[in-house]
Parts: C-alpha cells; structure tokens; sequence
C-alpha cells in the first residue's frame, strides 16, 4: 500500500549505511557495449558446443508440473516512475508484475496494484543489503549484470551494471559470498515463503554465463585496467556460495529462479539463447544431483532496430508474440518482462552496426497511454483469443531440420 511505501522509505533513510549506485534512469547501452565486448563476444560463441539435443529435448518434455502455459508477464520499465497515470494504465493492462533496477518504487502510486506487483532488486554488492529486504514481500531480484562491464561514459550519468565495480564482478570473492549470504538471510528471515530471483545476467556471450572466470576474480575493473564481461559468471557465483548457509539451505538453492538478459534483431536468436541457458542448467532446473528444482526468468528482452512503438510494420509484435509463445510452451521459463524504454541508444549486436542512433519499445508513453506494442502485449500476455495467431514455430539449432 502507498503507507507501506512511505513507512518503508523511512526506515531506509534511517538503516542505509552507504548508497548502492543506481541503477540507470533512460538505460543508454550504447555507449557502454563497445566494439570489442561484441568481437570477443562473437569468439566466445563460436567455440561454444551447441547444447546437447538429449538434454533439451528432456526439458521440454517434463512433465505436466512444470511451467508450460503459466508463465509470468512483466514489464522492466524506468517509464512509470513519477508517472500515475501511466502506472495506472499497468494495472488497468493486468500484467504480472513490473520492476525498476531498485529496491522501492520511485513514488507513492493512487493505482492500488503498483506495490502489490512491484518486484525490487538489489542492485550490487553493498554493506547495507541486509537491511533493506525488509522492503521486499514476495520476490527479491538479485544483482543487475554483475558480469558486465557498463559505467557511466559521461561524468555524473548512471551506471548500466554491477559488474562496473570490482566489489560485484568478482564472483568468486568471499566479501561478495558473503553479501549475498546477508541479504537472502535477511531477506528469508522476514519472508519465509518468499522467492529469490539470482543475479541478472547480461551473458553477451550467449553462453549462459557458465564460461571461462579465472580471470574474473582479480579483475580491478577500473577504467584503464577492467574486463568487458565475465563469460562464467553465474558458474563462479554458484560454486562461491554454494557451502554457504542461507537458512533451510545453502545460498545457490535458496534461489528459485535464475535470470538472464536478451536484446536481438530476430526472435530466433533469442530463442537460441533460451535453449543454451535450458541446457546448460539442466542441473538446476530439472532439480538433479542434489540441487534445489529452479526456473527461468528472461527478465529484458527486446527487439534491437525498433525505432517506432507504433510498429507499423508489424515486426515488433511478431518477434514479441513468437518469444512469448515459445517461452509459454516451456515447462521451465515460469516469467519475462519486456524491456520498456523510449529512445534508448542503439547499440551494436553480433557485428551488427544500428542504423539509426536510438531505439523504441515503450509498452507505455510518457503520457501514461498504452502504446501499439503494450496493448498487443497485454492480450498477449492474457492469451486472448487471436493475439498469437500466426506466431512462428521457432526452434533451437539441433531440432531444425
């Protein structure tokens, strides 16, 4: 409830020892995924093994238990904060939930659902994580792509990821083990029932962050001397706190859900990356070996050279209902949130130059309006009937013919 907000707000003024950088407020990649994160991205790829067709093709056969046709819709949007009437139009659109890269919403909202369905994060490593769960209820999302390279490139402007600072791209150090092992503790303690979201992963390389890190872990990542992004990322952090205690567990399988990032020009490339991620956390996911059974959460996703939140060309809407549709039908993605930004800057993907210098995928206008593709989303979303119709049955590379 708004009290809640404002009561919450009070007591982090009061408990905050030291400010977490913020997240970004108009999200501009471009300046930050250079050339050479896309040419060593491009390589790391390349002599990745595609995933086992015996291990997928078990993943997306579970059994009925799973996730199939009950995923989760969001939005991750920096759009709605001071903005009531857009925040009205989300709950008026009757999405999941909605999420800002920070722990409180940026205002008090009149719309009743605006805290009921706000998902907080932790964005980096900070002695002061513990103390502010207190502000989560049901999901708490882990750090914003600590494995990723992205500080302001203009003095004063906000940092894009984690991973600009050596204390959260370290992923194996013992001061990060142990900030994870504070907050989740912390974060169960008061909300027993309640579900951790890992990490947030940028995985440029495509390889589920379950790469390379040796070099990871002595990174200073400073501006002269840093790493673009850490390929084993997540398979460092998990092998760092999994002799931790986090409770009734360790601090890897307290997690419920493990989540990821994906921007691309086609719907099949990010399909492609779904099915990496399926394979190479089949562990997890499938709950073998003695690990705890997780999801996935594909938690921005958007489509690179969309200049026109209109979509007169339709192709917006197609990539956005071939995703869903394909995340739907799998037993073990149970959330996504779409990426909602106006005029962010374009950036290059797989070698790929941006023909233009920024682009579109606003679900919600300044106004507080729903937007062409946040409306088409919307009745996606709902699975009404018609909004999927003509949707593309994409596959991952070893089930194509």
């Amino acid at each position: 409830s708004p009290l809640q907000v404002k009561s919450n707000r009070a007591t982090l003024a009061a408990v905050r020892t030291s400010e977490v950088p913020r997240a970004p407020s108009d999200r501009k990649m471009a300046r930050v995924r250079t050339a050479a994160a896309v040419a060593i991205a491009s390589a790391a790829v390349a002599v990745t093994a595609a995933p086992a067709a015996a291990s997928v093709a078990a993943l997306r056969g579970a059994s009925a238990d799973g996730f199939a046709g009950r995923g989760e819709c969001g939005i991750a949007t920096s759009m709605l904060d001071f903005n009531d009437a857009g925040m009205n139009t989300f709950c008026e659109m009757e999405l999941d939930f909605w999420w800002n890269w920070n722990f409180l919403p940026a205002t008090i909202y009149s719309a009743e659902c605006a805290w009921k369905k706000f998902v907080p994060m932790i964005w980096g490593a900070d002695p002061g994580n513990a103390r502010i769960t207190r502000t989560a209820a049901s999901r708490l999302m882990g750090y914003n792509e600590p494995d990723f390279w992205a500080p302001p490139s203009v003095p004063g402007d906000a940092y894009l990821a984690s991973g600009s600072f050596a204390a959260t791209f370290n992923c194996g150090s013992e001061e990060l083990a142990k900030d994870w092992q504070g907050l989740v503790s912390a974060y169960k303690a008061m909300h027993p029932a309640g579900q951790v979201v890992s990490p947030a992963m940028s995985d440029p390389a495509g390889v589920a962050c379950a790469g390379e890190y040796k070099q990871c872990n002595v990174s200073p990542q400073t501006p002269d001397d840093h790493m673009e992004f850490c390929p084993g990322w997540l398979k460092c952090f998990k092998q760092s706190v999994m002799n931790l205690s986090c409770g009734k567990t360790n601090c890897w399988d307290v997690i419920d859900a493990l989540q990821f990032h994906a921007y691309a020009h086609t719907a099949q490339e990010v399909i492609d990356k779904l099915a990496v991620w399926e394979a190479t956390w089949v562990e997890d996911l499938t709950g073998a070996n003695g690990r705890s059974k997780k999801t996935l959460w594909l938690t921005e996703f958007a489509r690179a050279g969309a200049v026109n939140s209109s979509d007169p060309d339709g192709k917006t809407r197609a990539f956005m209902r071939d995703i869903v549709e394909y995340m739907r039908a799998s037993p073990h993605v149970s959330g996504w949130s779409w990426f909602s930004e106006a005029n962010f800057s374009s950036f290059t993907l797989t070698g790929r130059e941006p023909e233009t210098p920024f682009w579109t995928s606003d679900l919600i206008d300044k106004n507080g309006k729903a937007t062409v593709i946040g409306s088409y989303y919307a009745k996606l979303c709902k699975g009404e009937k018609g909004a999927a119709a003509g949707a593309t049955v994409l596959r991952p590379p070893h089930e194509r013919p």
